[in-house]
């Protein structure tokens, strides 16, 4: 699924801030979210329907994707970015077929948990200078580099894969495989500052947002999840 340009709307930007403004908010960039729990915002895919997030408890959040894509995403918290294992639960009850996530229009998953971290853009980035423009704003993401936690795909539990829309600054790491038994709950805990080191090759900025997806836009299906607990934790 790719990340959704914010604006690149050059000439609206041109006539005039209250224009952009307006075309901003139509795309639904940033919008709070009053299904799931407080603070979580949704970014919807311009073009594309959006995937629905509820929450099911305080900490539970239900993932249903029909032929749409989207994400719902948060900031990390002033005391977050010292605790760098992230931990969750998962589980999928329905999922599309598996595809080759590194495949542009094939990258269909009922789950993923993204970080986005602070820093500048790739030369090869999907962002626009007007998407910088627009996140600043309205506080939105705009991330540096990005790491892809993955249930889903045709690759094998930890296969790092290139993200075929970010591909200087976005990597999947395949934490479930498609063939993952469905109803079943799965606990994850990740060292994001190796897992950042070992496909980027630097060390890991200070991440910026949290995000969740579920996206079935490309192969046209329904997928049906749900992510509980997702948080930094002290490593142990």
């Amino acid at each position: 699924m790719k990340i959704p340009s914010i604006l690149g709307l050059g000439a609206l930007l041109i006539a005039g801030l209250p224009a952009v403004a307006a075309d901003f908010a139509a795309t639904r960039v940033g919008t709070p979210s009053a299904a799931a729990p407080a603070g979580w915002r949704t970014l919807s895919v311009p073009g594309k329907p959006e995937t629905q997030f509820s929450a099911a408890s305080a900490r539970t959040i239900k993932v249903t994707a029909q032929d749409s894509a989207g994400f719902l995403y948060r900031k990390v918290v002033a005391r977050e970015p010292g605790h760098r294992q992230l931990t969750w639960r998962w589980r999928v009850d329905m999922a599309p077929p598996p595809t080759d996530q590194s495949m542009p229009g094939m990258d269909d998953r009922p789950l993923a948990v993204h970080v986005w971290f602070d820093g500048e853009p790739g030369a090869d980035s999907s962002w626009t200078p007007l998407d910088r423009v627009g996140a600043w704003l309205f506080d939105v993401p705009l991330p540096g580099k990005v790491l892809t936690y993955v249930w889903g795909g045709t690759g094998r539990r930890g296969d790092s894969l290139v993200n075929p829309h970010l591909r200087k600054d976005g990597r999947i790491i395949i934490l479930r495989p498609g063939a993952t038994p469905t109803g079943r709950w799965f606990g994850e805990s990740v060292d994001i500052d190796a897992d950042f080191r070992r496909v980027f090759g630097t060390p890991a900025p200070p991440p910026r947002f949290v995000a969740i997806s579920g996206d079935t836009d490309d192969k046209r299906g329904v997928s049906m999840g749900s992510i509980a607990g997702l948080g930094f934790q002290a490593r142990p």
